[in-house]
């Protein structure tokens, strides 16, 4: 059956057995049994294949999370209406969804080359769009070395340049794609990620080819902005107009005037006690902190805020993995000052 979906019943050879396996789907190595487009009969592709009934197994969970978080808001005395928790799903749902349609996966490979054309140091898997279903997807095959290899060890085949090399290259494509693109991959850790060496490129330099695009979050132009606003707030240390950001673009606030005052006094107080460094240098602290002062003072922080920030926060540890010394915001400086002449904003950076 499956077979049949990718390509009409004559796309792939088919495969048996699978080299990946994650919650949606399942991925296999395969060849190719006839030309397609530019690539000829035996070249390698990935067919990454949905588990039987997902659609209905993901809708399950949906609808019990939203009618657990709907009847936790409606318990008297408990007041976590202000946590938007069935918003919260639905936020959640509106991103999961999409991924168990793999056409939209197919999508997003091309955007994502779209976006870096002309790079040569990150590349994205080229999907076959013409084998590709909601069931199935058919791209081609990375060859290369996970990039778990060079985080947990530095030997003569992964030196210290090598992994100096990766964090630049991993770190600088995730702030082109929160700042830059406004589309950011959604599904990055060490596992979605595979080394190689271009060969099509003098010196042969270290490629990174990030897969498993199915997750990805785009906010559009306005949100995009206040991202960036708030961002760049706290990346110049204005803690108190991070905070009064963060409060004017929610869409639901239940804060009093009171909360509102303490909340941004205590962004405020963050970034004068941590003076010495800089926001993308600890961002898993700031948000631990930030996350803290808006539970305890009622201020609901837009998703938008909380993505981009978790994946800076993961790219972070990564770069902190291979190249302890980086210093981050030599990288995300001049992207978030792109943005800010993007969006017409203005502000002078606190050195």
């Amino acid at each position: 059956k499956n077979d049949d979906v990718a390509g009409g019943g004559g796309g792939v050879v088919k495969p048996t057995i699978p080299i990946g396996s994650g919650c949606v789907a399942q991925v296999y190595k395969a060849r190719l049994r006839s030309s397609h487009g530019l690539h000829p009969a035996g070249t390698s592709v990935a067919v990454k294949v949905q588990h039987p009934r997902i659609l209905e197994k993901v809708c399950l969970d949906f609808y019990i999370m939203n009618k657990m978080a709907s009847l936790l808001e409606r318990i008297p005395y408990l007041n976590l209406d202000y946590l938007s928790m069935k918003d919260t799903v639905d936020q959640f749902r509106d991103i999961m969804l999409p991924q168990l349609d793999l056409r939209v996966e197919a999508h997003n490979l091309r955007r994502f080359r779209r976006d870096f054309e002309g790079e040569t140091r990150i590349a994205f898997p080229e999907p076959l769009v013409g084998l590709t279903s909601r069931e199935v997807l058919v791209e081609r095959f990375v060859e290369g070395e996970p990039m778990l290899n060079f985080v947990s060890k530095e030997d003569e085949h992964h030196s210290k340049k090598d992994r100096e090399e990766l964090a630049m290259i991993g770190l600088k494509t995730v702030m082109e794609m929160i700042f830059l693109h406004d589309f950011v991959h959604a599904d990055l850790h060490p596992g979605n990620m595979i080394v190689d060496r271009n060969k099509s490129v003098r010196g042969q330099p270290l490629r990174v080819h990030m897969i498993d695009c199915g997750l990805t979050v785009e906010l559009g132009e306005r949100d995009h902005m206040n991202l960036v606003r708030v961002l760049g707030s706290l990346i110049k240390r204005d803690g108190y107009a991070a905070g009064k950001l963060m409060v004017d673009t929610a869409k639901k606030c239940q804060a009093t005037e009171l909360d509102v005052e303490m909340f941004c006094r205590g962004i405020e107080k963050i970034c004068i006690d941590d003076e010495q460094n800089n926001f993308l240098e600890s961002v898993g602290d700031y948000i631990t902190d930030i996350c803290y002062l808006a539970c305890k003072h009622k201020v609901k922080l837009e998703a938008a805020f909380i993505n981009a920030a978790l994946a800076c926060e993961i790219m972070e540890g990564l770069a902190a993995s291979l190249y302890p010394d980086m210093k981050v915001q030599s990288v995300a400086l001049p992207m978030v000052l792109k943005a800010e002449m993007m969006h017409g904003l203005k502000g002078k950076f606190k050195w």
